[in-house]
């Protein structure tokens, strides 16, 4: 009987309370809308409200460690008005500070400026897909609102072709990522973070 009441009162002293409640782990996303990529769409989605809701976190979670960036018209443009350093080395490090700098200006000045990001979803095309990688198109517009000093509303539409892998915990990334403007020698995605680039 002493044994079994030595027994208890060190079990009791030395282990955890069974009914403490643990500490929840910190979120992987940054808030905001953002489902676990379990599939190529999922991250599309991810990246639409990333950027509606600017959201950096949630948007850098949607990019592999080897992302590319590259929008040949815009380059072409930019060579032959003598700033080819625009869309060269467009990597992670690069995506992340130019979409880092849109949004911060975006937040920063909410009262005259906003953007809108529409993705066509219905027109979203399947290309070439494995198990671990799949490339998808889709059209898109972003609108930028300007409300002061006087209103205005500039669009970028285009097609962006996003190649994607799948990576641990079977999550899917984008690791690269091509932009064409709707109508030839129009603004795009690609103009508009060009914009952004320090």
């Amino acid at each position: 009987m002493l044994l079994t009441l030595v027994f208890v009162v060190l079990f009791l002293g030395c282990a955890k309370s069974p009914f403490r409640t643990r500490n929840s782990p910190e979120p992987i996303s940054g808030g905001g809308t953002w489902t676990p990529p379990s599939k190529p769409e999922i991250v599309l989605e991810n990246l639409l409200h990333s950027y509606n809701e600017k959201i950096i976190e949630n948007f850098n979670l949607c990019l592999s460690d080897t992302f590319v960036f590259s929008a040949p018209e815009d380059s072409i443009e930019a060579v032959n008005n003598n700033r080819e350093w625009l869309f060269t080395n467009w990597n992670l490090s690069v995506e992340k500070r130019v979409t880092s700098n849109i949004f911060k200006t975006f937040s920063e000045k909410k009262d005259s400026l906003d953007l809108t990001l529409f993705m066509d979803f219905g027109s979203m095309v399947k290309g070439e897909w494995t198990d671990t990688t799949a490339v998808l198109s889709i059209n898109y517009r972003l609108s930028i609102y300007q409300f002061k000093p006087t209103e205005q509303v500039d669009t970028a539409e285009g097609v962006a072709t996003f190649y994607l892998k799948e990576t641990g915990l079977s999550w899917w990334s984008i690791y690269f990522w091509s932009d064409v403007p709707k109508v030839s020698g129009r603004d795009d995605w690609g103009d508009f973070k060009a914009e952004y680039r320090d």
